[in-house]
Formats: structure tokens, sequence, C-alpha cells
């Protein structure tokens, strides 16, 4: 009995290890693939869609540059003559486009800080319609490219799920308890780095379908008199020194 469990633990290591090599040997290969796949993607707007391993399964997110992902963001400062409401005002124009309030403050001196979420097509729409709430001062919209890391992120989650899977099938042949311990150990580095690029891919799609809006309301400042002297005379010597 003793003996042929020696046989079995003589046997089984080796052919761990060699397929831990394997495993390995593979993990770089695909390395390099995602690379190529990545160049692939620059040099082609919409390849990675075409090649199955972007965002194919959902075309219209974020998408607004031939087949790019995009994370859109947008800003704006409006005056209005009376903070009250206004947020609500904002929710009920997000809660018809099919977004969602995301944070909203009100400070004591009647101001209004709110950051909002709309599906990214109706992103210009919202912010048109919250123009309509008060006087425009300042608005700002930007969009950052990420189809590269997702085609990235993507073909690496495909390498580490087969990686997996293999481990698991070496656990279940495991012969000793040195070689279970390795495996499982082997097992749960891979997991781990799946389950963090799976949160990394859902936090880009996520925040590619839904477009970020902050919106900053402040109450109209309305000068006395001397104050609106001071403007004026302001105004005047401004001009002595700058025609346009």
């Amino acid at each position: 009995m003793t003996h042929s469990h020696t046989l079995t633990r003589t046997v089984m290591r080796p052919a761990v290890v060699a397929a831990m090599f394997v495993l390995s040997a593979a993990g770089c290969a695909t390395s390099r693939a995602v690379e190529s796949m990545s160049a692939a993607a620059r040099s082609q707007p919409g390849a990675a869609s075409a090649a199955g391993t972007g965002p194919s399964d959902s075309p219209t997110i974020g998408q607004s540059l031939g087949g790019r992902m995009l994370v859109r963001k947008a800003g704006m400062q409006l005056e209005v003559d009376n903070p009250v409401g206004i947020s609500t005002r904002v929710g009920e124009v997000v809660s018809k486009l099919g977004g969602f309030v995301e944070r909203s403050r009100e400070s004591s001196g009647g101001g209004v800080q709110m950051t909002v979420r709309v599906p990214e097509p109706a992103l210009e729409e919202a912010m048109e319609s919250v123009a309509q709430l008060g006087r425009v001062v300042k608005r700002d919209i930007s969009a950052d490219d990420v189809t590269e890391r997702v085609v990235d992120l993507t073909a690496r989650a495909g390498t580490l799920r087969a990686i997996r899977d293999r481990l698991r099938s070496l656990l279940e042949r495991a012969g000793s308890i040195s070689e279970i311990i390795t495996v499982e150990q082997e097992l749960a580095r891979v997991q781990a780095e799946l389950d963090s690029i799976e949160r990394r891919l859902e936090y880009l799609r996520g925040s590619a379908s839904l477009a970020e809006l902050s919106v900053e309301a402040k109450r109209k400042v309305i000068l006395g008199p001397i104050g609106a002297l001071f403007v004026g005379t302001g105004r005047l010597l401004s001009k002595l020194f700058v025609i346009r």
C-alpha cells in the first residue's frame, strides 16, 4: 500500500509541474496576441468589434466614433434666480431620459451641486434641458476612448478562464497534499486576477453606457447701488486699456 502511494506521488508531481509550465507559456503567448490585437484596434477603428474581442456584444454603448467605446463626462455651471427646487427639476429631466441622480448636495447659501447619469446618446439632450433652468455660466464636455483597454482586458479574461479551467482539472487529478496545495494556490491567484479584470471591464462598460453630468447651480447675484457703481466704474476703466 505504501509503495503504491509513493509511485503515484512520483508520477504526479512532474505532471503537475509540467502542466503549470505549459499554462504559463500559454499565458505569455496570449499576452503577445493581446498586444497584436491592441495594435490592430489602434490602426483600424472598429476592428475590435469585428474580431469579436471588443465591445461587439453592445455596439451602441458609448461608440460614437466608428465603433470606438467612449466614456463621456460633462459639466455645467448655472446662475438661477432661485436655487430652491432646481435639484428636483434636474432629477425630472434626467429621469425622463432614463437616467438617475448619483449625488446631490444643497449648501446653506442656496447653491446646488449634483452628479447625474444619463444614457450616453442622450447627454447633449440632457445638457440642453438643464440649460433652460438658468443662465449657463460654463459648460464643458470630454470623452475618453477606452476601446483598447476593453480589447486588452477581454482577451486577458478569456485566457485566465482557460487557465482556471485547466487548473481545476489538474486539481481533480492531484495525488498528494503538496500537489493539491500547489495547484490550489495557483488557482486562487488566477481567480483573483480574473475577478479583478472582470470588475474593471464592468466598470468601463458601465461608464461608457451612462455618461456623467455634473451640475452646479448658484443664486444669481443682484448688486446694490454701490456695488453696481463699482462694477460700472471697473468696466469704464478697463475700456481705457483694452478696446476689444
